[in-house]
C-alpha cells in the first residue's frame, strides 16, 4: 500500500476526504492528517508519505511553502496534489513551477480525486519498481566492488571507485561494521538505510554471509556507524545469534581491507565466546594472549600449506599451538583457539582467492574434526589443526590445478578469437596473471603445439579460407589473417603448405 497524508486547516475538508474517497481501491491508505503546515512538515519527515494532498492557505506554513521545503530538504520528497478554493492564475503558476502533480479546486469532486489517485498510483508504483531495480543493480555493484577489495586488489581504479562511493577523497581513516544474524537481511538492511550516513557505503554481504557497511571518518560518520550498530543490537535484544562487530583502521585508503579483517576477527571472537551482542576489535584484550596471534608461526604454517609440503605440516602445526616463548604446548585453551581461528581465516582467504567453495570446505572439516567452538582439550585442538591444514593443502592444490586448467582454456579461446591481432606470449601471460614460461609449457600440453605453432596454424587456416572464398589480393589477405606484411605471409604460407598463396587459390 502507498501512504497518503491529508493536510487542510478545515476539519470538514479532512472529514470529506477521509470518508468519500475509496483510497483502498487505488492502493492508498491514509497515514496521517494535519491542520497546519508545521504539523504537516513533522508528519512528512517522520511518516515519509508517497503522496500529500494539501491546501494552500494554512496557519504557520502555507501549502506552497511546504512543497518548496520538502523538495529542498528531503532526500526523497513526496508527490503533491493541491486542494484550493482559489482559482488564481498566480497560485496555479507557482504550483506548476514547483511541479505539483495536480491543482484541484474546492468543493471536492470525488470522481476528480479518484482519477488523480489512479494516475498517481500508477506513477508511484512504476517509480518504486524502478527504484527497486536500481537498488538491486547497485547492491550487486557494491558487492562486486568490496569483494575485489577484500580479496586484496589495490588498483588505482578500485581506489577511485571506493573514494567516489564514500565521498572520502583525501580521508584515510576507515571503519567496517559486520552483522552476523539469522534475521532477514532485508529487514536489517532497512534499519541500516534508516540510519544511513552520508559517508557510509551501501550494505554488502561478504563470502561468509555477514552483512557489512564501510564508513569514512568524515563528519562524525564513524561514531554514527557505531551508534547504529549498538542500536541494532538493542532492537533485536533476545536474539543470541545477533552479533555486531566493528573494526577500525588508520593510515591508508586500502586500510578498508584491514578494517574489514579486524571486524571479521572480532565477530568470530565474539561468536566463539558464546552469545551475541556488540563488540569492537579495539576492545579485545590486546595485552592478553587470548587476543594475540603468533604471526610468525602462522606464516610458516601457511607457507607449507601453500607449497603443498605435506611432510612438514606436523612441525609447523606444533609451533603454532605452542607457547611462542617456551616452545611447549600452551595450557591456555582460549589462546590455542585464537591461533586456530587465525589459521582458519587464512586458509579460507586463500581458498576464496581461487574462487573455491568456502562453505563446503568448512562443512567437510567440521564433519571430520567437529566445530572449533566445542573443542575443550589440547589433543582435540591439535587434531582440528591437522584436519584443517591437510584438507586446506589438498583443497588449495586441487583448486589451483582447476583454475590453471580453466585459465589455459581461456587463453586458447582468446587466441582463437584474436589471432588476427599482434599476440605475444609475454603479453598474454601478463594479461592472464601467469608466468610466461609456465604458460608456454601449459599451452603446449593443452593444444599439442607451441604457442607460435598454434598461432601460425590459425592464421594460415584463415588465409586459406580467404583465398578460397574471396577475391582479395594477397597483401590484403595477409593483413586480414594477422600477418604484418605480404612477404612474411608468403614465406610462412609456402613453409606450411608447400606452395605460394596464388598457386593455392588456382587449385581451389
Amino acid at each position: 500500500m502507498m501512504n497518503v497524508l491529508l493536510v487542510d486547516d478545515e476539519p470538514w475538508v479532512l472529514e470529506g476526504l477521509r470518508t468519500m474517497v475509496n483510497w483502498d481501491k487505488y492502493g492508498f491508505r491514509i497515514c496521517g492528517e494535519a491542520e497546519n503546515g508545521n504539523a504537516a512538515w513533522s508528519m512528512i519527515e517522520s511518516l515519509q508519505p508517497d503522496l500529500v494532498f494539501t491546501d494552500i492557505h494554512m496557519p504557520s506554513v502555507s501549502g506552497l511553502e511546504l512543497i518548496d521545503r520538502s523538495k529542498h530538504e528531503l532526500a526523497k520528497a513526496p508527490r503533491f496534489v493541491i486542494l484550493s478554493g482559489y482559482d488564481s492564475f498566480e497560485y496555479v503558476k507557482t504550483a506548476l513551477e514547483q511541479r505539483v502533480e495536480d491543482y484541484l479546486l474546492k468543493p471536492i469532486d470525488e470522481i476528480e480525486i479518484e482519477n488523480v489517485l489512479e494516475q498517481m498510483g500508477r506513477k508511484i508504483q512504476e517509480e518504486q519498481i524502478s527504484a527497486e531495480v536500481h537498488q538491486r543493480d547497485r547492491a550487486l555493484y557494491v558487492n562486486c566492488l568490496f569483494d575485489r577489495l577484500i580479496q586484496g586488489e589495490d588498483s588505482m581504479e578500485l581506489q577511485d571507485e571506493v573514494n567516489t562511493m564514500l565521498q572520502m577523497e583525501g580521508h584515510e581513516d576507515m571503519a567496517c561494521l559486520l552483522i552476523a544474524t539469522d534475521i532477514s537481511k532485508d529487514d536489517v538492511k532497512g534499519r541500516i538505510h534508516a540510519f544511513g550516513g552520508v559517508h557510509w557505503s551501501e550494505p554488502f554481504v561478504d563470502a561468509e554471509g555477514n552483512l557489512g557497511v564501510f564508513a569514512a571518518d568524515i563528519d562524525n560518520s564513524l561514531n554514527q556507524l557505531e551508534s547504529m550498530g549498538r542500536n541494532i543490537v538493542e532492537t533485536y535484544a533476545g536474539h543470541s545469534s545477533m552479533i555486531v562487530a566493528v573494526g577500525h583502521h588508520s593510515g591508508t585508503q586500502i586500510g578498508m581491507r584491514s578494517a574489514y579483517e579486524k571486524a571479521l576477527f572480532a565477530l568470530k571472537w565474539k561468536r566463539y565466546q558464546g552469545g551475541g551482542g556488540f563488540v569492537q576489535h579495539q576492545d579485545l584484550p590486546q595485552s592478553d594472549p587470548l587476543a594475540s596471534v603468533n604471526q610468525k608461526a602462522l606464516a610458516n604454517l601457511m607457507e607449507v600449506i601453500l607449497s603443498g609440503e605435506q611432510d612438514r605440516l606436523e612441525g609447523k602445526i606444533q609451533a603454532l599451538l605452542a607457547d611462542p616463548d617456551l616452545g611447549l604446548p600452551f595450557s591456555n585453551m582460549e589462546y590455542v583457539r585464537v591461533q586456530l581461528l587465525a589459521l582458519e581465516m587464512s586458509v579460507l582467504k586463500e581458498l576464496k582467492e581461487l574462487d573455491g567453495d568456502m562453505g563446503s570446505f568448512m562443512l567437510h572439516v567440521q564433519n571430520k574434526a567437529g566445530g572449533i567452538t566445542k573443542i575443550d582439550s589440547y589433543p582435540a585442538f591439535r587434531d582440528y589443526a591437522r584436519v584443517l591444514s591437510l584438507n586446506g593443502l589438498e583443497a588449495l592444490q586441487e583448486r589451483r590445478k582447476e583454475k590453471e586448467c580453466s585459465t589455459i582454456f581461456r587463453v586458447v579461446q582468446y587466441v582463437n578469437q584474436e589471432f588476427r591481432k599482434k599476440l605475444q606470449l609475454q603479453e598474454l601471460a601478463h594479461q592472464f596473471h601467469m608466468n610466461a614460461n609456465y604458460l608456454g609449457q601449459a599451452f603446449k600440453q593443452q593444444t599439442g603445439k607451441t604457442f607460435r605453432e598454434y598461432l601460425n596454424d590459425k592464421r594460415i587456416e584463415e588465409a586459406k579460407r580467404l583465398l578460397r572464398q574471396s577475391c582479395a589480393c594477397v597483401a590484403d589477405i595477409a593483413v586480414q589473417s594477422g600477418y604484418p606484411n605480404a612477404d612474411y605471409f608468403v614465406s610462412q604460407f609456402k613453409r606450411m603448405t608447400g606452395m605460394a598463396p596464388s598457386a593455392y587459390r588456382k587449385q581451389q
